[in-house]
């Protein structure tokens, strides 16, 4: 077997043990050393295959720890909303889709009213300008909202009488008649009835939806929420499919929802290794989203003094859930973004007997948007692992300082630079198909805080590049329990590497956006070229 030596750049090892070296040398699927050029090349040997890296920098792959990929593949068929800034190009991009689509439901999804100009939200009215026969259904950039026309409403059996499920609101009119908006449980609730793509076609949206993954550096993914697109053995299926003809470049770590977790009865797993695809968590909800003001919060909504959001679930019953997840060994992801549901996942883990250990799943706190100080403490003793969404405060953050939250609250979004200086593990995500999945825009976010207007928001909770590229990499390993196989460039771990054109931990940081993706490898073979 042929070695490969990797020369002519800065290997960014991401073990302080070894912080940078000169050469890289791998044989297989694994790294076999890291050094200085000269020690390399004899250990590579003279028939090596030489990757020259003109400059750029290799580090470990990138692992983008919560997303749903599984459901991006299906949004790849649907109408993309994410440009439109008018009601106008939402109603005009989805009759453009409709006349290309043979779906019998129309779908969008992206769809940002942060965005619109108009001044109003949408309504099922706008949307049966798309089309009056067919059923129509947005999907908010959120993924907490969706929007229907008249026509899927009647499909999905909604109409003046039909009650809010617990958890979810059914908007209405004055004259009591829905508007086209489900929040929370009430669009989940009709989610899997949006219409699947056969498992054939299936492979080949996952397969592109990985590729384009691949192209940003990543290399390992937790997929959060297998069921929130409605197939998961046809997800489950597809993805060892991939696997087994060897076209999955990446290694996919998948959390499902409680019903599909227990239906499936997965083993609780002691590391994910060198695996491809595992089966290894549960995803839970406990809230919403700030910007859909779904969100639980102590306080109430800047803008709505008599609302602070709720939680969509029994308190009592998710903490007796935590409790029998943990004592059964199971990994949990948890979604919580206000501080009232961080509250309450926090107090679930302490009444379970949650701490922190070299035996515990190390459960994830998922975008822990407005942790407080003494909160990240709670989760740091307890061993939790909090999954920042610092690309909020681009995207959101002006939004939640006029409107949301008010300027205290909206400075302390996504604290991971107050995580990192604690001593915290914390990794960070883009929630794709919320946002692309464009890792180095995270890292930069997260340095930087810097929102859609220039302004920077709380400037002291800003993290370094090097903790901004070790959430990526190093931390993000821990969280599947991986750190022995993945996430520092150390011989012996499996050569997962992507290769940029400048050291983002060196730059300075107002330009780390502008850092290029060249190579993405992953078990030593090339899966991304620029």
């Amino acid at each position: 077997m042929k070695r490969t030596l990797y020369e002519n750049g800065t290997v960014v090892t991401m073990d302080q043990r070894l912080w940078q070296a000169d050469a890289l040398v791998t044989e297989g699927s694994r790294i076999l050393g890291v050094g200085g050029h000269e020690a390399m090349t004899a250990l590579a040997g003279p028939d090596c295959n030489r990757v020259d890296m003109q400059g750029g920098a290799l580090f470990p792959g990138f692992n983008e720890t919560h997303n749903h990929l599984s459901m991006y593949a299906v949004c790849r068929k649907n109408a993309y909303l994410g440009a439109c800034e008018t009601i106008a190009q939402v109603v005009d991009t989805l009759r453009k889709h409709a006349a290309s689509s043979e779906d019998p439901i129309i779908v969008g999804y992206c769809y940002d009213d942060t965005l619109l100009q108009d001044g109003r939200q949408i309504s099922r009215h706008d949307l049966d300008e798309v089309s009056r026969d067919r059923p129509v259904v947005i999907i908010h950039i959120s993924v907490h909202l969706a929007f229907l026309n008249t026509r899927a409403l009647e499909h999905m059996g909604i109409g003046p009488d039909t009650p809010d499920p617990e958890g979810g609101i059914i908007h209405k009119d004055a004259d009591g008649k829905p508007t086209g908006r489900l929040d929370e449980t009430a669009w989940f609730a009709i989610s899997d009835r949006l219409g699947s793509p056969d498992p054939e076609t299936y492979v080949d949206l996952l397969d592109g939806a990985v590729r384009e993954f691949n192209a940003q550096g990543i290399t390992g993914v937790h997929d959060g929420g297998l069921g929130l697109e409605g197939m998961p053995d046809v997800v489950l299926s597809a993805y060892r499919r991939l696997e087994a003809e060897g076209r999955l470049g990446m290694r996919v770590f998948l959390s499902a929802l409680p019903e599909i977790f227990d239906r499936m009865q997965p083993e609780p797993y002691t590391e994910m290794g060198d695996t491809r695809v595992l089966l290894g968590g549960v995803k839970l909800f406990v809230d919403g989203a700030i910007q859909t003001e779904t969100a639980a919060l102590l306080a109430p909504y800047a803008d709505r003094q008599d609302w602070k959001g709720k939680l969509i679930v029994d308190p009592e019953e998710f903490e007796e859930q935590v409790a029998r997840y943990h004592r059964a060994g199971h990994h949990m992801s948890i979604h919580g973004n206000g501080d009232a549901a961080i509250e309450a996942i926090i107090t679930a883990m302490e009444k379970a007997g949650v701490v922190g250990s070299d035996a515990s799943p190390r459960h994830m706190l998922i975008h822990c948007q407005m942790a407080h100080r003494d909160q990240l403490l709670r989760i740091r003793k307890a061993g939790l692992i909090p999954s920042f969404f610092c690309k909020h405060i681009h995207n959101w953050g002006d939004r939640h300082q006029k409107i949301f939250l008010g300027p205290e609250r909206s400075a302390r979004i996504d604290p991971a630079g107050e995580a990192e200086a604690m001593g915290l593990p914390f990794t960070l995500h883009v929630d794709t198909p919320v946002l692309p999945a464009q890792v180095i825009d995270s890292i930069h976010t997260a340095v930087n805080r810097v929102t859609r207007d220039g302004k920077v928001l709380g400037p002291d909770l800003g993290v370094t590049p090097y903790g901004a590229v070790a959430a990526y990499t190093s931390m993000a390993a821990l969280c599947s329990r991986s750190e022995n196989h993945r996430g520092t460039l150390t011989p012996g771990k499996l050569a997962d590497m992507v290769l940029l054109d400048r050291d983002m931990t060196t730059v300075s940081p107002e330009t780390i956006s502008a850092t290029r993706v060249l190579q993405t490898i992953v078990g030593g073979e090339t899966v991304y070229s620029a």
